[in-house]
């Protein structure tokens, strides 16, 4: 049986920024392992195993700490644990070497003295935390972890292990390998489509190659078109990562499409292709749950959606969004559709749940009028040729609605109402300043 070598974490702080990006701390810190994660601009993360026969992990902060200093750095602070979080509090906590390595399996006993604000919890748990008495690590390592649970749900649970020592963060380190790009020259010059479309299959073909062989997804691909009048750059994003050759295919073609055309005519004689993967990611390595007996594969609905998003266009493709507004017609807005990892709309339809009603509104509400009865809408008449006469046989409300009064005041009583052939309608009636009012059809469920 292999034995796995413990994970260690070596987090290094420093006071001052020399750039205004954290990959050139990271770059620096290279130097000590080949393994380095970017947390913020003055904040990296380092893989530190690999030392025990070249001094231990205290010449490996030596390093560390003299790298960073020589790339230009002040105050260098090193901490080395088991897990980040460990870490990350030990290089706040430095001596006056600038360095703090916990032992194996310590984190625990490192943290139980120690000030709960070091755990970096969210503001408001923090502070309920001192509401109830907690001031130490210990006085929450101390508890059972159900009581957490139950009272703070999953940021409680995380509060929990964090001050045992535990961590669940996945270290993500900087991609060093080259992004994978294709060049191919055109003898004669393309004046048209068609020829692009010849050689794009054979530069595809080989940057997904080149994907495979680094563990790689594309993110982003761009196609330049060189030619005597300049390059021109077609831009194609799938929805998702991923190096599926026969998609990316199909992306790059609308693309090329979209800078062609409608008649299929290049701007200038294209005399070389280049295929440049100008962005990568690590791919989605989910796997089908036995379990599960609807599952779904999320790369379909985002290939659907890469396909929409190059053909139409930065933003041809939109969803529903809410925002904080109590005014009916201004809660939503559009915004661009995304399937990212873990997305809601990338894991439609793996739990079957009821379909609630859906209220459509009008693009401009339709002026009404009502019969009341017994304080209650019971009849309403509207244009012929959008609502005509219809007796109500049901009717909930008021609901009243008022506000911006800054700008463009509003003050409304809505009604859910219910007409004799089932016709689910939301009516409202504006006070105006004047004392009168006006009754408006809204919109309708279904």
């Amino acid at each position: 049986m292999t034995r796995l070598r413990p994970t260690r974490i070596a987090s290094v702080r420093v006071n001052s920024k020399v750039a205004d990006e954290a990959y050139h701390l990271a770059v620096a810190l290279f130097a000590g392992s080949p393994r380095v994660a970017v947390v913020d601009d003055t904040w990296c993360r380092v893989d530190a195993r690999g030392w025990d026969r070249r001094g231990g992990e205290s010449a490996l902060a030596d390093t560390l700490r003299r790298a960073a200093e020589e790339a230009g750095y002040e105050g260098v602070c090193i901490g080395v644990a088991d897990t980040a979080v460990v870490a990350d509090v030990a290089a706040q906590v430095v001596d006056e070497s600038g360095i703090r390595i916990v032992e194996a399996g310590g984190g625990r006993e490192f943290l139980s003295s120690l000030p709960l604000s070091m755990l970096k919890l969210p503001d408001e748990l923090t502070e309920t935390f001192h509401a109830l008495g907690f001031r130490r690590v210990d006085d929450i390592a101390a508890r059972d972890v159900s009581e957490f649970e139950a009272r703070f749900g999953p940021d409680g649970v995380r509060a929990h292990r964090w001050a045992h020592g535990l961590d669940d963060q996945v270290f993500r380190a900087l991609d060093t390998v080259e992004a994978p790009e294709t060049t191919l020259e055109l003898d004669p010059p393309a004046e048209t489509l068609e020829p692009l479309l010849f050689v794009l299959r054979h530069l595809v073909a080989r940057a997904c190659a080149d994907l495979a062989s680094a563990g790689l997804c594309a993110a982003r691909i761009e196609l330049d078109l060189q030619g005597r009048n300049g390059t021109e750059t077609a831009v194609a994003v799938p929805a998702r990562p991923t190096r599926q050759e026969r998609l990316l295919y199909e992306l790059c073609r609308a693309a090329l499409e979209r800078a062609a055309g409608s008649e299929g005519r290049l701007t200038t004689a294209v005399e070389q292709v280049v295929l440049r993967i100008s962005q990568t990611a690590p791919p989605d390595a989910r796997q089908e749950d036995l379990f599960t007996r609807r599952w779904r594969d999320p790369m379909s609905a985002a290939a659907a959606l890469s396909r929409l998003n190059v053909r139409l266009g930065p933003g041809g493709v939109v969803r529903p969004s809410v925002r904080p507004d109590h005014r009916p017609e201004s809660r939503s807005v559009w915004e661009p559709a995304e399937i990212g990892y873990g997305s809601r709309v990338a894991n439609a339809g793996f739990e079957s749940t009821p379909i609630p009603s859906v209220l459509h509104l009008l693009p401009e509400p339709i002026p009404l009028r009502v019969r009341m009865k017994e304080g209650r809408p019971s009849e309403i008449w509207g244009d012929a040729g959008h609502v005509g006469h219809h007796e109500l046989v049901a009717a909930e409300g008021p609901e009243r609605l008022s506000g911006d009064w800054w700008k463009d005041p509003y003050h409304r009583e809505y009604f859910r109402v219910c007409t004799r052939d089932g016709s689910l309608l939301w009516l409202f009636r504006e006070y105006r300043p004047a004392g009168a009012f006006r009754w408006w059809l809204h919109g309708w469920r279904d």
